[in-house]
């Protein structure tokens, strides 16, 4: 590049309103936006006006470095993280975070990504007191204070708490039932007795550790519309209220027999359900000595991680849920099952929706063509696969985009995870992947 274009290049950028070049300056790490201010006189204070920052701290490094916060003028959202940490810097954590937070922010994320016990980030007392109007909180690797009598948090909305160490349970469920504004909590474990709240909408709980929590959910959520559990050992579930449920995802989840059972009344109660093969295959089993819920209010099911055996407990489980429209199913083997004679009522007169996902081809005649023979209102038949290997491949797709459907408003759609929308015998006629 020329001297001329690099002048002239300068000069367009120079030219842009303050407003766009703050929007550009936000997408950069903090440390460099303000660097920006030595280019040129006019930059020089722009970044004052930002509206965020983005930092990662050192704990080895010199907190005098980042006095620049103070003289931020709009400052709404906050992300510190911390890469190093220790007994020595927590002081000038809690003097930062207290800058942070007088400026009245509206979304705070704060973690460590040290997993030390003393790398926990500690959080000042100010949290509780000092935030008016944060909306969105997440904690990652945290120490919080005890909370005082008095908590104010009134535009909090969405919270996430992961591997956060409360002085007391009690401190945690005093937090969530004094956010009269909060609708999304989401956590890694249960750090209290229960949760409760009169406005949350969703709560999730997700643990990301290789082994699962033993844990008790207890809610009173009049208003909760979403649950997710995630990688849970539940030993109880108890919610005093279940009519507003309308999604349930428990796709990775283990139990008492008499958990389950918990379980299935709570699914008896949705409208929208994500589930793993294990789920079925216990239905299966209890279905032949108990009298079990059935699952009226269904109308979406997404089966994760089917396996040998989880074909024949779907057809059963199946059997139970009469207004079902839309059903998706993830593969992780080629073992489809055997049992393609019998029909449950929704396959024959509710289910418009059909999705497959597995990794290749394999003998997926079976499958297709046991939607397509009986569902009667079948809309649209959909099927995900990783890749598909040769010729074979392409000549057996196109026969499924022939294949006689009872339902003549039926579509078949093809997605490779490569290539997008497959079309017959065109590998390279492709959308955006899936």
């Amino acid at each position: 590049m020329t001297f001329e274009e690099k002048r002239v290049g300068h000069n367009i950028i120079n030219q842009l309103p303050d407003s766009l070049l703050c929007e550009i300056f936000f997408n950069l790490p903090t440390e460099e936006v303000v660097k920006t201010s030595l280019i040129c006189r006019r930059w020089r204070y722009v970044w004052q006006s930002l509206p965020g920052l983005d930092l990662v701290i050192n704990g080895s490094k010199n907190y005098d470095k980042f006095d620049f916060l103070e003289r931020f003028m709009f400052l709404q959202r906050v992300k510190l993280r911390y890469v190093g940490y220790g007994h020595n810097c927590r002081n000038m954590t809690s003097m930062m975070m207290n800058n942070v937070i007088k400026h009245k922010i509206q979304h705070l994320d704060v973690g460590s990504n040290r997993r030390y016990v003393y790398d926990r980030v500690e959080i000042p007392p100010t949290i509780y007191t000092s935030c008016e109007r944060l909306v969105f909180l997440k904690l990652h690797r945290a120490n919080l204070p005890k909370s005082p009598d008095s908590v104010s948090l009134p535009c909090l909305k969405i919270m996430d708490l992961q591997k956060i160490n409360f002085v007391d349970s009690l401190d945690m469920e005093k937090l969530v039932s004094v956010c009269p504004a909060l609708e999304t909590l989401t956590m890694d474990k249960m750090y209290g007795a229960k949760v409760s709240s009169q406005s949350l909408l969703s709560f999730c709980l997700t643990n990301n550790e290789t082994d699962y929590l033993k844990t008790q959910v207890v809610m009173q959520t009049p208003k909760l519309k979403y649950l997710k559990l995630n990688r849970q050992f539940i030993q109880r579930i108890v919610i005093n209220d279940l009519s507003s449920i309308v999604m349930l995802n428990v796709d990775d989840v283990a139990y008492f027999g008499e958990t389950l059972l918990s379980i299935l009344k709570l699914i008896s109660c949705v409208r929208d359900l994500t589930i793993s093969f294990d789920i079925l295959q216990d239905y299966r089993h209890f279905s032949k000595s108990k009298s079990l819920p059935k699952f009226h209010k269904l109308s979406v099911l997404s089966v994760k991680d089917m396996a040998v055996g989880s074909w024949e407990s779907l057809l059963i489980f199946l059997e139970s849920c009469q207004n079902l429209k839309s059903l998706v199913m993830g593969f992780r083997d080629y073992n489809w099952g055997i049992n393609f004679s019998d029909v449950p009522q929704c396959v024959l007169s509710s289910l418009e929706f059909v999705e497959v996902k597995a990794r290749e081809v394999a003998d997926m005649k079976k499958l297709w063509s046991y939607f397509m023979e009986n569902s009667t209102v079948l809309k649209k038949f959909t099927l995900c696969l990783d890749h598909i290997e040769d010729q074979r491949d392409h000549v057996m797709l196109s026969k499924l985009f022939t294949f006689p459907r009872r339902s003549n408003k039926c579509e078949v759609v093809v997605r490779l995870r490569t290539f997008g929308t497959y079309k017959p015998m065109s590998m390279f006629s492709c959308a955006d992947g899936f």
